[in-house]
């Protein structure tokens, strides 16, 4: 038993005679009045303190399974952004696009007839066919029919076994509309080179570049030459010399990505030219012959980088029409 005064066992002896207090002191003061005190005597230990005002509060603790679930959302949500919305940091002028084009480099020795520079995954595949808005534009021409998806002068085309022989401009009608986008076909130079242009609002006004073969099969014995035209002002100009060693009357794929204002050039998969700038946003490509150039194509694609968001706005479904660009 414990004194109801100072909380002090009260000893056998006085057992014998009081159960209250340890001693005539304890019991002339009389019994603690507070029943925490009490409380604290039954428990053999506090129980219960009275907060005050300069105690540290409690901080509110977050389990370790609800942390780990909000990780595990926030790593699925930055994945599926990832996929859903394409990388545009070309576009602002940042890292170039060739980051995700490169690892697509083919093996020597390897063929791959009409493979794309990149690939969309399953996800963005389904819903870039489900989702309300324009679709990403996606075309393929494997010059087996006529050029009737193209418009332009015909003066110098030939169709013919699976093969179009390029003469003056021709612009692929369905790709006019297009801003970002992956264009890659298939070129046999037969002459001196090949010439192709992009973002081409119309046969005068486009960016262009041209393959040019000097010395067959000698490093750097080949050139590309960039250009931008609007009406019979040419700008932009620049002539480089090729990093590969090409060949003619040999089957090569060449590439264009265009995003923003970046502009990069591949051959079977490898880096060959990189550039900017900022005139023309928007166009599509075509092919032409320069003086003196004879080159067969085998087969062409088109893709656009056309993001989910913009699917939504073009849609009118976030916006109001007030604020649609």
């Amino acid at each position: 038993m414990r004194c109801q005064r100072c909380g002090r066992e009260i000893s056998p002896l006085r057992l014998l005679t009081d159960r209250e207090f340890c001693s005539e002191r304890c019991r002339k003061k009389g019994p603690r009045a507070s029943a925490w005190f009490l409380r604290d005597l039954e428990a053999d230990g506090p129980v219960f303190e009275h907060p005050s005002a300069d105690a540290p509060r409690p901080q509110p603790r977050t389990s370790g399974g609800m942390m780990a679930v909000m990780m595990v959302g926030l790593v699925g949500a930055l994945v599926v952004a990832k996929l859903v919305f394409p990388d545009d940091s070309a576009a602002r002028g940042g890292a170039s696009p060739v980051a995700g084009a490169a690892p697509m480099t083919l093996p020597e020795g390897v063929r791959d007839d009409g493979g794309r520079v990149t690939e969309e995954s399953a996800l963005v595949r389904w819903l870039d066919a489900h989702l309300p808005g324009r679709s990403a534009i996606r075309a393929r021409v494997d010059f087996q029919t006529s050029l009737g998806e193209w418009t332009g002068s015909a003066r110098g085309w030939v169709v013919k076994d699976g093969v179009a022989r390029v003469g003056e401009l021709r612009l692929w009608k369905p790709t006019l509309k297009a801003r970002d986008y992956e264009f890659e076909f298939e070129a046999e130079i037969e002459k001196k080179g090949v010439s192709w242009v992009y973002r081409a609002a119309g046969t005068d006004s486009y960016y262009a570049s041209r393959i040019e073969i000097i010395r067959p099969g000698a490093p750097s014995g080949a050139v590309i030459v960039r250009y931008g035209k609007e009406g019979e002002n040419l700008f932009a100009r620049k002539q480089l010399p090729l990093p590969v060693a090409l060949e003619k009357k040999k089957a090569y794929r060449i590439a264009t990505l265009v995003a923003g204002t970046r502009f990069t050039t591949l051959i079977d998969g490898k880096v060959v030219d990189e550039w900017s700038d900022p005139r023309l946003v928007q166009g599509g490509v075509g092919f032409f012959a320069s003086d003196g150039e004879q080159a067969v194509l085998r087969w062409a694609n088109f893709r656009e980088r056309k993001s989910l968001w913009d699917r939504f706005v073009s849609a009118n479904l976030l916006l109001s029409p007030g604020m649609m660009p």
